[in-house]
């Protein structure tokens, strides 16, 4: 059975003060670490992290000075560095969640013949694509999604990742839910409930989905005022999740789905990834059930290896 909100608030651990050093350190690593991630120079460094010149330039040199980051004499750009990558590596052979999860992917894939993958929390606020399986008729270059390949990073804003925050304390969902615009959270609120409660969240399938998500993943280049602005009208844009009379009412016409996504929780209760189904169809709400109930068994299992 899937956690309730009550279960998992008494396994969490009390939460401890932010460290702005360790934050900027994170941050910077994060921004150079992403997939197909270009180096940059100290100025672009700067720009999209917000840091004064000054802090940004101490960070990177000790960064360096450890291995973690690298510096290209002829252009004076800035790249992941060879302490950072063999930490990463064995970090990745350590790594059970992968594996189990991975081969949970590619069982299902093979079992539904439709593509699955593992989203991975890498940090506070973004998820990370760990792994993923296609059926065979579907080729690895011709990806149903632009954005479901390895490494691909998402933010966990509104009306996104919802699985990932459904299980969250109040005051955690409260502040994810304020991100969204105003006309749409009453809505966000129903729908986390239904997501604790069934288990899985569900992505209606719109045409702009694809370019919703990207556009989400850009807010961050934008200054404040206009992030604020083009984040509500995205969110009400979408169309959030399906409440539970909104699927009887596609019993008969059949459900649109994008995707379906189980949590994987670790031993404290908190939801470190999901497992994730791309049907990218309208289903027979009895096969989105069957999907749904192995995605989530899925999740379950691993989250059981985990405790």
């Amino acid at each position: 059975m899937t956690p309730t909100v009550g279960d998992l608030s008494d396994a969490r651990q009390p939460s401890r003060a932010a460290s702005p050093p360790t934050s900027r350190v994170v941050q910077i690593v994060e921004l150079l670490a992403g997939a197909d991630q270009p180096a940059l120079t100290l100025a672009e460094i700067v720009r999209q992290t917000s840091l004064s010149r000054a802090t940004a330039h101490a960070i990177v040199a000790e960064l360096i000075e450890h291995g973690w980051l690298s510096r290209d004499p002829a252009t004076g750009k800035y790249g992941i560095g060879p302490g950072f990558r063999t930490l990463a590596r064995a970090a990745a052979d350590a790594d059970h969640l992968d594996r189990w999860a991975a081969a949970a992917a590619h069982d299902l894939c093979g079992r539904f013949s439709i593509p699955f993958f593992v989203a991975r929390r890498s940090s506070a606020d973004i998820v990370t694509l760990a792994a993923h399986a296609f059926p065979p008729h579907l080729a690895a270059d011709s990806e149903p999604h632009p954005w479901l390949r390895n490494g691909s990073r998402i933010r966990i804003r509104p009306p996104i990742c919802r699985e990932f925050v459904a299980w969250d304390p109040v005051e955690a969902r409260d502040a994810w839910i304020a991100q969204a615009a105003e006309p749409t959270r009453t809505r966000l609120r129903m729908i986390l409930d239904v997501i604790a409660e069934r288990g899985y969240s569900i992505e209606r399938m719109t045409d702009d989905h694809a370019a919703i998500i990207d556009a989400l993943n850009s807010l961050d280049t934008m200054s404040e005022n206009l992030r604020s602005r083009v984040g509500d009208l995205l969110t009400e844009l979408s169309v959030i999740d399906y409440l539970p009379d909104e699927l009887d009412a596609g019993a008969g016409e059949g459900v649109p789905v994008v995707t379906i996504g189980a949590p994987i929780f670790d031993h404290t209760g908190r939801v470190v990834a999901a497992m994730v189904a791309c049907p990218n169809s309208t289903l027979d709400v009895a096969d989105l059930q069957s999907i749904a109930d192995a995605t989530r068994a899925a999740a379950e299992q691993i989250s059981a290896h985990l405790r």
